[in-house]
């Protein structure tokens, strides 16, 4: 299910995004869509619900979040320079 959202942008990012879904031959949509599931981490959710065939759902939501908290934990270090 998609939701519609509108969001403001720097106009360079915005540039960036319209070349990089041209070069991908992709919709913009798709750009963002990949690149907010990048950031939140959620590109590992799917790899690993994608090959854990032999772990349980709940194995596998637990191993997902110990990798969203240490990301998390990562972006506090980071920004605290």
């Amino acid at each position: 299910m998609s939701v519609k959202v509108t969001v403001e942008l720097d106009e360079r990012v915005r540039r960036a995004l319209k070349q990089a879904a041209v070069n991908a031959g992709r919709p913009e949509k798709e750009i963002h869509e990949q690149a907010l599931r990048s950031y939140l981490r959620l590109d590992i959710i799917d790899r690993i619900g994608e090959t854990a065939g032999s772990l349980s759902e709940q194995e596998a939501t637990r191993i997902a979040n110990e990798e969203v908290h240490a990301a998390r934990r990562e972006r506090k270090v980071r920004s605290r320079r």
